[in-house]
């Protein structure tokens, strides 16, 4: 099953390919919504107009809800691990870790390590938390104590650019800082700078093997790292503009402001 999704979801070996999968809309959710993210077991994770998050399992139904209101506005949600998820407030430049029953885990202040502010984070495989700091222009990784694992150069010398990242993910002990300008950085797990994708406009990122996942207006772009090839996979038609969608298991997810809609990925 994992193997035959691998290829479906990737739709990479030819523009026959992509035009040979079709989608089959199974469960709408009317939710008043301004982003989201998937886990590797099906699970959604939404964040409401209200900052709540609400996560729904595979099959659409709702198994957890979580809200900070003295946070303010979520940025970004982390759900590599399903066990600890990772939410970003930057309002109070705080990183709030929940368990698997969406519950508080702990909380890590960033002024603690002068980030008050434009950071953008990821958790890391080995269990700690990465941290892109704009200002010194370095992208640092820290355990839950906010002790620093290790540090990039400095980035204005490194990449000769500096990035100002919106989304940030690693897989595979590789790390990819998302800057919808300059183009995608990646970074080994040590935080070493290595290069810059020239691929731009990405404001969340799914990898897989070689391949990266991202949507562009009303499509689902497939960047094959190995190959060097792009190709384009057109999104279900809707009246609504699309805020998100992302790929998990067998199902596309698609977010709109008023509701979520889970598409069955049908290869023909």
């Amino acid at each position: 099953m994992m193997l035959r999704l691998f290829f479906l979801i990737l739709f990479v070996a030819s523009n026959s390919m992509a035009k040979a999968i079709s989608f089959s809309l199974w469960k709408e959710i009317p939710v008043l919504a301004r982003m989201m993210t998937v886990d590797e077991l099906g699970n959604i994770y939404v964040v409401r107009s209200d900052n709540g998050i609400v996560r729904y399992n595979e099959k659409g139904d709702s198994t957890g809800f979580f809200q900070s209101i003295q946070n303010g506005n979520v940025a970004s949600i982390d759900a590599t691990n399903p066990l600890r998820i990772l939410v970003y407030y930057p309002d109070y430049a705080k990183i709030v870790l929940l368990d698997r029953m969406l519950s508080l885990k702990t909380e890590l202040n960033l002024r603690q390590l002068n980030i008050a502010s434009n950071a953008v984070v990821a958790s890391s495989a080995d269990g700690n938390i990465w941290i892109y700091d704009q200002f010194n222009a370095r992208l640092r990784k820290v355990d839950e104590q906010m002790n620093e694992v290790s540090v990039s150069n400095d980035l204005r010398q490194e990449a000769h650019v500096v990035p100002f990242p919106s989304f940030m993910i690693e897989r595979d002990w590789k790390v990819f800082l998302c800057d919808t300008t300059n183009g995608i950085f990646t970074f080994d797990r040590y935080g070493n700078y290595i290069h810059t994708l020239s691929i731009f406009q990405v404001h969340q990122l799914q990898v897989f093997g070689s391949q990266l996942i991202f949507r562009q207006k009303d499509s689902l772009m497939s960047w094959d790292l190995k190959r060097v090839v792009a190709n384009v996979l057109p999104l279900p038609l809707s009246d609504k503009p699309i805020l998100s969608a992302a790929i998990a298991r067998a199902t596309l997810y698609v977010l709109y402001a008023d509701r979520l809609r889970l598409f069955q990925i049908n290869d023909q």
